[in-house]
């Protein structure tokens, strides 16, 4: 096992979380192009500031070569998401979000190289918005494994206040790199908290995000994963789903959740 909310997007009222930035799609496969969807002033700032921040934005760019191979797309019927590369001890196991993966029993998962695969649903958590997928061992080719790159945790805790406190003196304003399966945006963290409508502790990010993004991850400067991408604050007149502010599950409820499935099945 491994190591004033306004206009929130899709709110699924049976496990009340915010199903946020998947994306229904009636063309064939994507393809994983990157591009920026940070918003004109935030880059004008990013360029504004490229002098002063040279060795910073050389880390970030290590971070991004990393993360973006650690970031699969996934269709299901006629939505698609981004997915995490979370466990390649036995085939390849991808975590996502419930509200995704939950229109099927299959997926289908497009990696950075162009080669796509069949992916069945091993299991769903019962409390968050979590879900898992899994590409059989026998079915993945040396091609993509050469290609891929499991996610490194930060695994900081979350279940007290005094925790919460040390996460916030120990990160807040830090930057991070958030990836989805085609698009990616650059910010910093901004709170760690227990959000009703989650019915869980969020990692709350001050970090664009748009459809399409939802089960992507928030990778910090050392390169290690933060978070699942799970919703988003949207403006109450925005005419697109796109947002400045973004909610993820933290990685130690996503490791929980994991351990938890694969006991259940070994029991």
């Amino acid at each position: 096992m491994k190591k004033a909310l306004v206009g929130i997007f899709g709110v699924l009222a049976v496990i009340g979380v915010v199903g946020v930035l998947s994306v229904q799609t009636t063309v064939g496969k994507g393809r994983f192009t990157v591009q920026s969807c940070v918003s004109e002033e935030t880059a004008d700032r990013v360029v504004n500031a490229a002098g002063q921040r040279g060795m910073e934005d050389m880390r970030m760019q290590v971070v991004y070569q990393l993360a973006k191979r650690s970031v699969v797309e996934i269709t299901v019927k006629d939505s698609a998401g981004s997915g995490i590369l979370w466990d390649l001890e036995d085939g390849i196991v991808i975590v996502s979000n419930r509200h995704l993966l939950m229109r099927d029993v299959k997926a289908e998962v497009l990696f950075g190289n162009g080669e796509t695969f069949t992916a069945d649903v091993i299991g769903y958590s019962q409390q968050y918005d979590l879900g898992f997928i899994k590409i059989p061992a026998d079915a993945v080719t040396n091609s993509v494994l050469r290609e891929i790159y499991e996610v490194v945790p930060d695994f900081y805790e979350v279940g007290t206040e005094e925790a919460r406190a040390a996460f916030a003196q120990n990160y807040a304003e830090k930057r991070v790199l958030q990836m989805g399966a085609s698009h990616f945006s650059t910010g910093t963290i901004h709170a760690l908290q227990y959000m009703p409508l989650f019915n869980t502790v969020i990692l709350e990010t001050a970090c664009f995000s748009k459809a399409g993004m939802s089960g992507g991850g928030v990778f910090g400067e050392d390169g290690k994963f933060l978070g699942l991408i799970s919703g988003g604050d949207v403006p109450e007149d925005a005419t697109r789903r796109e947002a400045e502010i973004t909610y993820s599950i933290p990685s130690a409820l996503i490791a929980a959740e994991y351990e938890m499935m694969i006991n259940d099945k070994l029991e």
